[in-house]
């Protein structure tokens, strides 16, 4: 599985305007709004990303070798910190808090500074494998 494969009905789902300006295929470009991650971290994580964070790549290496899709924003795009930022604090219930990166968005709930980093991606992948598993088809 590759980090980022948002099958186009999806984009078309969230939003039809959308889909004519995000190429699925350029990884590091994409953006969503909040609204956006909130709804597709009901059917697949968000990773926010930052390229050089050995924990972010360490979150990567897990999700893809474990067959998990997700869908990759990079830090790097000013709008992504922007979004990443307000999920976190929405989720601390404050605007004075520290970032550990990766952040996480999965299922509306947000994930970040989750130390130790292993046991935190195991207990996630629990938890996508019990939701895939009780979902009706």
């Amino acid at each position: 599985m590759n980090k980022l494969t948002i099958p186009k009905f999806l984009l078309f789902f969230i939003s039809t305007s959308m889909m004519a300006q995000i190429d699925v295929s350029i990884n590091d470009s994409l953006v969503l709004s909040l609204p956006q991650a909130d709804s597709l971290s009901d059917l697949m994580p968000v990773l926010f990303s930052n390229q050089g964070c050995g924990r972010c790549v360490t979150t990567e290496n897990f999700l893809q070798t474990n067959g998990i899709d997700f869908i990759y924003l990079n830090l790097e795009m000013e709008e992504n910190r922007t979004i990443m930022y307000q999920a976190a604090t929405r989720q601390a219930g404050k605007s004075n808090i520290s970032i550990l990166y990766p952040v996480i968005i999965y299922k509306k709930e947000v994930y970040y500074g989750e130390t130790p980093l292993l046991e935190f991606l195991e207990s996630l992948k629990e938890r996508i494998q019990l939701y895939e598993t009780s979902r009706p088809n």
